[in-house]
């Protein structure tokens, strides 16, 4: 008769907080992935603020709102969209991030908030073979947490930092992860429209039915300790639909509810004391209230609530958080465009000057019932409740990071495999947060050291998991009917000096506006915006071909009619002559290469004759590189899947390369100017030597993609990056070693965006920058030449997309501000400095490990003819250091830091009782001083008649 008896909940109202109460100024975008990206605990939030590259979170206390937060400090997490988060529930300040980078990060996020920007997570987890979509801590067990990525579901034990768990069951990419409140089970949807129950410490799939009809993102929803899983997907019909479904008749639902004909992600949030479930899909203006009941109906609709914005995300704030004294029953976080809006659901009472039980239950608490080891082993207690009333409740402080040491503190060794993932033993596995009784007989580091070792770290990347492993039980210490594999060594990991990069637009002083007709028709493979120090040349929409020029020298309110060339075709590609600022070669689509000399100032009619016309390519071109060491030496690459060498001095064509069986993508120099290495549609990358031969010397699997891609020689030339894209369509990096050119030593994927990465490469730093056409980020990364080769640096952000980054010669670079970059980015109607520094405290010297003597690549050293007749050049370098200078590293290493004062070591306080005794035997000792005269009798004395009456 539960269905007929009246809900406390049914007249629960929802009440918007005022615009002053939000979170606002915030950058979030339009992120799309299977989490609902933002998170809170009882303290924080966190969410994504940014769907190009990046991986960006903002983290803002819960009572911190008002406006200006974007200029908040950021927890730059991944190189790539962060797909989900989530707090542990028994630590607040616990994060735990995954993306598409194929990495899971633990962070230790500081009480408080963010008061700078942080980089550094406490804990990196073993690299996948691919995205991770997923992450959910366990309900009941500290440190355990699960994950999904493709088709594997893997249970990870951070406090070991390895995979207890793989279980590779789906058909097709899981789309929604959920436990069961007690921490036995886990409900899972999938691509392959499939409903399954997993049992992860048996290893196997307890259920499995036919889920929705439609394979379009679906989420799936443990209605807290009872037999009933909520989903919702869409109907064969595109309709969105919630369906309950009871674990003791899995044949079918027991509840199709129909929603609407929207086509957003429905994210379901479930309260297992109150039974409110509460909905909304992503573009979303609506909120929808429920209940739930455990039998026929099922889902009560209650009310729909009409929002001020669309929906990004969505989230709950804990029970814990809640204002009870306000009868406030759940409270919502809505994450828009901009904002961050809080909803707050009460229940309407006469008087709020008492607690009102019978609305808040007792909720689970903030203490695990058990530890890692303990629920592999078989355990499953369950988390104590605790009152909502505020007279009971204990206050919500930071906990000591007892589990956080132990990711590190004995180095994991992961097992990439087939056959069994055996999870240790309950002794080997003790977490060194339980109570002194069972100790951990590995030792254990402190927090500190383990920070300072685990900063930007990860593991070498492992093979992907595989299919259905089992798992031994935690008391079986029996060998593996496997025979074991040769487990991953575990690398040191060392920390960037540029992860906390500051980037920002330079004074508005100091820009270039009033930018008028830029092209929107420009080929893929052009970087559309080159600057140097004298010009920057932009090309114009309308027909003729035309490139406009503005005067670096010259910020302000641009000309309407900038001075310009008429090419009369359309432009393929261009580039500047790097010995002459004065000089631009033209690519057009005509096959002709044309070689412009311009005035050294501006002039007022477009010029239309180049100073010299090549012919050679029978097809449109793709690009045009000039040498980096010898002067006139230009290479150029055609339709016509060859790469030619051309002689500008005399205007001839030396060297043609063949080999290439399809589009040419794109192709750089080595430093040196000897080698050339191209990437090509047909998923190949080749390595020439054209001097000695027009045939290829290496050849190598590019990346898959055939959408586009970039390529440049890094860390001394021993290495090729790529940018390029995946069968997926997913914008990918690589590094490969020359010595092995057969498979990526690494690869970073980020967003789905149709623009390729164009690649920026710092030679003195081994940082590469980041940016395609239409971004409102530019990520960067130091390359490293060993494991793990990418450390991901702090990203540049803006709110306005640009067209391209052009970056100047290092010795514009104000060394004095440790500016070791400096670039200029194309927007459609402006031009903008960019600064890139290090954060250093002592800036008043030279800080010459950022800044080595630098490459002159502004000079040549060679001559056409001498490079071609087989002579190799050495270009000079030159300090960036100012002659009233000292260098940082002339400083004399200051001795030990002064030992800290400690009142409680160094000051002995005593008691009464203890200052009595003290007293007692020193009066004791005195008088038992036998032959010692009394202090009367050394008293010299007078006669007496000195006496007077």
């Amino acid at each position: 008769m539960s269905r007929f008896s009246a809900s406390k909940f049914k007249n629960a109202s929802a009440t918007i907080a005022k615009k002053e109460h939000w979170f606002s100024d915030l950058r979030v975008g339009s992120p799309s992935s299977c989490g609902n990206h933002i998170k809170a605990s009882c303290t924080l939030m966190a969410f994504n603020t940014t769907n190009t590259g990046g991986g960006t979170l903002g983290i803002i206390p819960l009572d911190k709102c008002g406006r200006g937060l974007s200029t908040l400090p950021m927890l730059h997490a991944h190189g790539s969209l962060v797909t989900d988060m989530d707090f542990s529930p028994f630590d607040d300040y616990m994060l735990a991030t995954c993306s598409n980078d194929n990495m899971i990060k633990i962070w230790d996020l500081p009480e408080g908030g963010l008061t700078e920007s942080m980089s550094t997570p406490a804990a990196t987890l073993p690299k996948l073979a691919k995205g991770v979509q997923n992450v959910l801590f366990h309900p009941t067990a500290e440190g355990l947490l699960a994950s999904s990525s493709d088709k594997t579901v893997q249970i990870w034990d951070i406090g070991k930092a390895q995979e207890c768990v793989a279980m590779e069951v789906h058909g097709e990419q899981i789309q929604g992860i959920s436990w069961k409140q007690d921490g036995c089970l886990i409900a899972t949807t999938a691509k392959d429209k499939k409903l399954r129950i997993l049992d992860p410490r048996q290893n196997t799939v307890s259920a499995e039915t036919a889920g929705h009809a439609n394979n379009k993102d679906s989420r799936v929803c443990w209605l807290g300790n009872s037999d009933l899983i909520l989903t919702t997907g869409f109907s064969q019909g595109r309709s969105r639909e919630m369906c309950v479904w009871d674990q003791r008749q899995f044949g079918s639902a027991v509840q199709q509810h129909s929603v609407d004909q929207s086509t957003g992600t429905l994210m379901p949030l479930y309260d297992p004391d109150t039974n409110m479930l509460f909905t909304i899909g992503t573009g979303d203006t609506t909120l929808r209230y429920a209940e739930i009941t455990m039998s026929s109906p099922y889902i009560s609709d209650r009310s729909a609530q009409s929002l001020p914005e669309q929906t990004k995300g969505v989230a709950t704030v804990p029970k814990r958080a809640l204002d009870v004294m306000s009868c406030e029953v759940a409270r919502i976080l809505l994450l828009t465009a901009t904002a961050v809006v809080p909803i707050s659901y009460t229940v309407p009472r006469k008087s709020h000057r008492d607690f009102y039980g019978e609305l808040f239950p007792d909720t689970n608490g903030g203490e695990a019932a058990q530890s890692a080891a303990d629920w592999l082993a078989g355990s499953d207690k369950q988390v104590e409740k605790v009152s909502l009333d505020p007279a009971k409740c204990k206050p919500i402080t930071k906990k000591e990071k007892q589990g956080l040491p132990s990711v590190t503190s004995s180095k994991p060794k992961l097992e990439a495999k087939p056959g069994n993932k055996s999870p240790p033993s309950t002794e080997s596995a003790q977490q060194p947060n339980e109570p002194p009784k069972k100790p951990s007989p590995e030792p254990s580091q402190g927090a500190s050291e383990v920070t300072a070792k685990l900063a930007s770290s990860s593991l070498q990347p492992q093979k992907p998991s595989q299919p259905k492993p089992s798992v031994q039980g935690a008391g079986d210490n029996g060998p593996s009917d496997v025979p074991q594999a040769a487990k991953p060594k575990f690398i040191a990991p060392t920390v960037s000096k540029f992860r906390h990069m500051n980037s920002a637009l330079m004074p508005r002083s100091m820009h270039m506006y009033n930018l008028y007709n830029l092209s929107n028709n420009i080929f893929g493979e052009c970087d559309v915006f080159h600057a140097n120090l004298k010009w920057g040349a932009v090309p114009l929409g309308g027909p003729g071909g035309m490139i406009a020029f503005v005067d670096m020298n010259k910020p302000g309110k641009l000309e309407r009619d900038l001075p310009s060339i008429q090419n009369g075709t359309s432009v393929m590609d261009f580039a500047w002559d790097p010995f002459n600022d004065s000089r631009l070669v033209v690519a057009c689509d005509n096959a002709k290469i044309l070689i412009w000399d311009l005035p050294s100032e501006a002039w007022s009619e477009p010029l239309t004759e180049p100073s010299l016309a090549l012919r050679g390519h029978y097809e449109k071109l793709y690009f045009v590189k000039f040498h980096p060491q010898a002067k006139d030496i230009l290479m150029s690459a055609s339709y016509d899947m060859t790469v030619k060498i051309w002689d500008l001095s005399s205007g001839d064509e030396k060297i043609s390369l063949t080999g290439h069986t399809d589009q040419i993508f794109s192709a750089a120099w080595s430093s040196d100017g000897c080698r050339i290495a191209t990437v090509c549609k047909d998923g190949k990358m080749r390595i020439y030597d054209p001097r000695t031969s027009t045939e290829p010397i290496k050849e190598g699997n590019g990346p898959p993609g055939s959408r586009g891609a970039r390529i440049l020689w890094v860390c001394g030339d021993d290495f090729l990056f790529v940018s390029g894209f995946e069968r997926g369509g997913e914008r990918t990096i690589y590094l490969y070693a020359m010595s092995d050119l057969s498979k990526a030593l690494e690869r970073i994927s980020f967003d789905k965006s149709p623009s390729t990465l164009v690649p920026f490469y710092d030679e003195d730093t081994n940082v590469v920058f980041l940016t395609g056409k239409g971004d409102l980020t530019t990520s960067a990364f130091e390359i490293l030449p060993e494991s793990p080769y990418f450390f991901t640096i702090a990203p540049f952000q803006q709110l306005v997309p640009h067209q391209a980054l052009s970056f100047l010669p290092k010795k514009v670079c104000n060394v004095r501000d440790v500016e070791f970059a400096k670039a200029m980015r194309l927007t459609k109607t402006t031009i903008e400095p960019v600064t890139f520094a290090v954060p250093r405290v002592k800036r008043e010297y030279f800080q010459d490990d950022i800044f080595p003597d630098t490459r002159v690549t502004w000079e040549s050293v060679l001559t056409s003819h001498e490079w071609l007749d087989g002579k190799n050049g050495i270009q000079r370098r030159m300090s960036l250091c100012p002659p009233d200078m000292k260098l940082l590293s002339s400083i004399p290493k200051s001795g030990p830091a002064p030992k800290k004062y400690v009142a409680e070591v160094e000051l002995n306080y005593k008691t009464d009782e203890q200052k009595k005794e003290e007293l007692l035997s020193a009066m004791t000792n005195k008088l038992e001083a036998k032959d010692e005269p009394l202090p009367q009798d050394l008293c010299e004395g007078v006669d007496e008649d000195e006496w007077s009456d």
